[in-house]
């Protein structure tokens, strides 16, 4: 096929030029031009395609370039597989069991009570320097009341009428101590009066201890 129209475009490309050169009036094989063509555009365009016919009639490979383009029906297009949308994932979480770590209870200590002893000594201590305000700050509040009405000058007044010198305490003792009471003796020597005669005394107190203040507080007062 190929060949065939290449003889075909070779032959008509060369009655064209011819056209173009003498301007008709010829016969070249079975086919006669007998009409005169004097238009000069004519005789120019019949030039042009002549060549043309001829330069594709002598490579006969464009000719099967053409014929394929032409002939070959476009294949149908596949479409091209979408590229997969990521879903999005839902994480399902399983509820597991899970142990809390153990908690520590910590007990708080409690703070430590004051010596029973090294109270009653300080109490004595105050009330022989004459420090009665702090002497009545550690009297409970049942001792103020029962002795003295609750009254600090009623306090003050029994020890001045004493006329004290000094007080002086020995041989304090521990009895019996537990959570809020101790029992303390001790044995207790009153210098009173001009000549700060000697008065000896056996002692036996009993104390409460005040929470609040974490203290221990004269509450009782025994001559043994």
């Amino acid at each position: 096929m190929p060949e065939t129209l290449g003889i075909g475009l070779f032959v008509l490309g060369a009655v064209l030029i011819l056209i173009a050169l003498v301007g008709g009036k010829f016969k070249i094989f079975v086919a006669e031009v007998s009409p005169s063509v004097t238009n000069p555009f004519i005789r120019v365009l019949a030039f042009a395609l002549g060549v043309t016919f001829i330069f594709l009639a002598l490579n006969p490979a464009m000719i099967s370039v053409a014929l394929a383009k032409s002939t070959d029906a476009p294949s149908p297009v596949s479409p091209e597989p979408s590229p997969p949308i990521a879903q999005p994932t839902q994480m399902i979480v399983i509820p597991t069991e899970t142990s809390l770590p153990p908690t520590f209870v910590y007990d708080t200590p409690a703070p430590a009570r004051p010596n029973p002893a090294e109270f009653v000594a300080a109490y004595w201590q105050n009330v022989s320097a004459g420090r009665y305000e702090a002497a009545w700050a550690q009297l409970s509040p049942g001792f103020r009341q029962t002795r003295h009405n609750d009254n600090y000058s009623d306090y003050v007044s029994g020890y001045q009428q004493m006329s004290f010198c000094r007080i002086e305490i020995s041989n304090i003792n521990t009895i019996l101590v537990d959570t809020f009471s101790a029992v303390v003796q001790a044995h207790l020597t009153y210098y009173t009066g001009a000549q700060c005669t000697a008065s000896e005394y056996d002692f036996e107190m009993w104390l409460i201890y005040d929470g609040a203040t974490t203290l221990w507080l004269f509450d009782k007062n025994f001559i043994r």
